[in-house]
C-alpha cells in the first residue's frame, strides 16, 4: 500500500471504486477462483520475515507466528480435517480463547474448503448445542479447560462426530477425542488449498439472539473482498502496522479484522485474557501497537480508570470502535488521552463487515456513525414503503444486498431471510432494524434499535442520544435508558446508571444528572426517573440488555 492514507478523498474514492480493484489484489483469479485461506496466508508465506501474529498469553508469555509458520500449521490442520473425513462444506466450530491454535483452526478449516463458525466462550452448553445442532455441525475444536462444557453441549448435538482438543499437557482429552498437538505432529506439512470460488460457503456465524432465537448467518468466500476493503479504507492499515483487534474469533468481528488485515499482510496482535484496564495499558506500553480496534465499553472503562495510562508510551496512530454507538465525549477523551480520534464504525453479522464508518481523512462529527464504505449503497428508508427519507427524518438503516460481504442467507430459514427485505420505489433494500437519520452532508446518526425507541407524550426519543448525554456527566460511568409505562405520558424515560468510581449516589446527584440532560438536550428527553446500579445487564457480546431493563421497568410500573 502507498504511504499516507489509503483514501485521501472520500467522495473521489466512492466515485471511482470498483470491487474488481479489490479482487485484482488477490493472488488467484477472484472471484471465480477464490479461497480465503490462500489469500490471507499462503501468498504472504514467501516473505520469511513477515509476522502474522503476536499473541500474549494470560501468563504474559509472547508467541510470535510468522506467515510461513501459519501456512505450515494450517496445511497440517487441513490435513487433520481431511484424515477425519471432514469434507468441503462441512461445518467446523471453535470454542476457544485467543490462542494461536484458534487462528490456525480458522484458516486451516477454510483451506480445507469446510465452513468455519466460532462460538464465544461466554456461551454455556445450551447456547453451544443450539448452534451445533441447528446447522448439523461435524466437528468442534476446543481446549482442555472447555472440554467439560462442550461435553454437556454435545448431549443435544448428535451431528458432531469429532472433538479436537488443544491440551498442552495431554490432560482433558477424553476417549474418542482427537489430540490437536498429536494429530498436528504427524500430519503432512503440504496441503493445496481447495479450489473454491467466491460463491462457495466459507463462514457460518450466529447472531446474538437478543430478539429471538439466534440465526446462523452464512457468508461466501467472496466475503473476504468486503472485509479487505474496510481494513484498507476504515482501519487504514499500512505496511509496518501492528494491529490490535481486541475481539475474539467467537464473534464475526474477530474474523473480519483478522482475515481482512491478513489479506493485506498486516501483522496482528492479540491478548488471550479479557479486558482489564491495567493489563491493557501495560500491553499498549510494551508492544508497538499502531492501530487499536475495540468496543465502546472498553474505551469507557479506560476513561474511567485513565490513571493507568499515566506512564504509558503509546505508538497509536489510529483507533476504531464497534458494537454500540460511541458517544461524543468518549471521542473527545480519546483525542486528549490516547492522542487519536476514536473512529466509530457500524455493521451487523448480516452485513459481514463494518459498512458505515468514519475515515481518517474525513471530518469526524463526534456521535455520528460516519458514511458508507466505498462500494456500498446505504440509505435511511421508510421500513414500510422502502422509500428513501429526507435528511433529518428517522427511518431504518438499509443497504443494497449486492456487495461481496453481504450474507447469503440465514441457515435453514428462507422465510426469515426474505423478511429482511423491502421493495422500494427504486429497488430492493435490506432492512437492518436499526434506526437512524442522515444529515444534509450524508453523515448517519444512530438513534437505536427500532424496538428500543421511547414514545413519551407524543415524542419519539432515541435512547442513544440520552445515554450519550448521561455519559458526559462526571458521576456517570455507564448508563442505559428505557421506557417506563406512565398513566399520563404513555411512557417516561427511566435511566439505569452505574456511578463513577468514588461517587456516592444521592437524591441530589439524581437532580444534578437530570438537570444536566435537560440543559444539554431538551425538557422532554431527560430521565424523569434514575436508578443507580452496581452494573448493567449485558449480552455475551458486551452490549447492554435493554430488553431486560424494560421488563423490570414495566413490572415496576404495574406495582405503582
Amino acid at each position: 500500500m502507498a504511504a499516507g492514507h489509503n483514501m485521501p478523498d472520500y467522495d473521489r474514492a466512492r466515485a471511482e471504486f470498483a470491487w474488481d480493484d479489490i479482487y485484482d489484489a488477490a493472488d488467484w483469479d477472484a472471484p471465480s477462483s477464490l479461497n480465503i485461506a490462500h489469500e490471507v496466508c499462503d501468498r504472504h508465506a514467501e516473505n520469511g520475515d513477515r509476522i502474522a501474529l503476536y499473541q500474549v498469553g494470560e501468563d504474559g508469555e509472547l508467541t510470535t507466528l510468522p506467515f510461513w509458520e501459519l501456512a505450515d500449521r494450517t496445511d497440517r490442520f487441513a490435513n487433520v480435517l481431511e484424515e477425519l473425513g471432514i469434507d468441503r462444506g462441512d461445518r467446523v466450530f471453535s470454542y476457544m480463547p485467543r490462542i494461536p491454535e484458534h487462528y490456525v483452526a480458522l484458516v486451516g478449516t477454510l483451506k480445507r474448503g469446510a465452513v468455519f463458525g466460532g462460538i464465544n466462550e461466554r456461551f454455556g452448553p445450551d447456547g453451544i448445542s443450539y448452534r451445533l445442532s441447528d446447522c448439523d455441525a461435524t466437528a468442534v475444536v476446543t481446549t482442555a479447560e472447555n472440554r467439560e462444557t462442550v461435553a454437556a453441549a454435545l448431549e443435544d448435538a448428535p451431528s458432531v462426530e469429532h472433538v479436537i482438543v488443544v491440551s498442552d499437557d495431554g490432560t482433558g482429552i477424553r476417549r474418542g477425542d482427537v489430540s490437536y498437538h498429536a494429530a498436528m505432529e504427524t500430519a503432512s506439512r503440504e496441503y493445496a488449498p481447495v479450489e473454491t470460488s467466491g460463491e462457495d460457503d466459507a463462514l457460518l456465524y450466529y447472531t446474538s439472539g437478543t430478539t429471538g432465537l439466534a440465526k446462523g448467518v452464512r457468508h461466501k468466500h467472496r466475503w473476504v473482498a468486503g472485509v479487505a476493503a474496510t481494513q484498507k479504507y476504515a482501519a487504514d492499515l499500512q505496511d509496518g502496522d501492528c494491529y490490535w483487534s481486541t475481539g475474539d474469533l467467537g464473534w464475526l468481528t474477530g474474523p473480519i479484522n483478522t482475515l481482512g488485515a491478513w489479506f493485506w499482510g498486516t501483522t496482528l496482535f492479540t491478548y488471550e485474557g479479557e479486558f482489564d484496564p491495567e493489563t491493557w495499558a501495560d500491553l499498549l506500553d510494551s508492544y508497538p501497537i499502531t492501530v487499536l480496534f475495540s468496543v465502546p465499553t472498553a474505551y469507557r472503562m479506560l476513561r474511567e480508570h485513565e490513571d493507568v495510562l499515566d506512564d504509558v508510551s503509546l505508538d497509536l496512530r489510529h483507533a476504531l470502535s464497534i458494537g454500540e454507538p460511541l458517544s461524543a465525549g468518549v471521542v473527545e477523551w480519546g483525542k486528549q488521552r490516547l492522542g487519536v480520534t476514536i473512529h466509530d464504525t457500524y455493521g451487523q453479522t448480516e452485513t459481514g463487515n463494518m459498512i458505515i464508518n468514519n475515515y481518517p481523512t474525513m471530518d469526524v462529527r463526534p456521535g455520528s456513525m460516519g458514511k458508507p464504505l466505498p462500494g456500498i449503497e446505504a440509505e435511511v428508508v421508510d421500513p414500510e414503503t422502502g422509500a428513501v427519507l429526507e435528511p433529518g427524518e428517522t427511518g431504518e438503516i438499509a443497504q443494497r444486498g449486492d456487495y461481496p460481504c453481504f450474507f447469503d442467507e440465514y441457515w435453514g430459514k428462507p422465510d426469515e431471510t426474505a423478511a429482511c427485505f423491502v421493495d422500494g420505489p427504486d429497488g430492493e433494500w435490506y432492512l437492518s432494524g436499526d434506526l437512524a437519520h442522515k444529515d444534509e452532508d450524508g453523515y448517519f446518526w444512530f438513534e437505536g434499535r427500532a424496538d428500543d425507541v421511547i414514545l413519551s407524550s407524543g415524542y419519539r426519543i432515541g435512547p442513544f442520544e440520552v445515554e450519550s448525554s448521561l455519559g458526559e456527566h462526571d458521576a456517570v460511568a455507564e448508563a442505559a435508558v428505557v421506557p417506563k409505562p406512565h398513566r399520563e405520558r404513555g411512557n417516561i424515560v427511566k435511566a439505569y446508571i452505574v456511578p463513577s468510581e468514588g461517587t456516592t449516589p444521592t437524591e441530589g446527584l439524581k437532580d444534578d444528572i437530570r438537570n444536566h440532560v435537560r440543559d444539554e438536550l431538551s425538557a422532554h428527553e431527560y430521565p424523569r426517573e434514575i436508578e443507580f446500579r452496581e452494573e448493567l445487564p449485558k449480552t455475551v457480546t458486551g452490549k447492554i440488555r435493554r430488553t431486560e431493563l424494560q421488563d423490570e421497568a414495566k413490572a415496576e410500573a404495574e406495582k405503582d
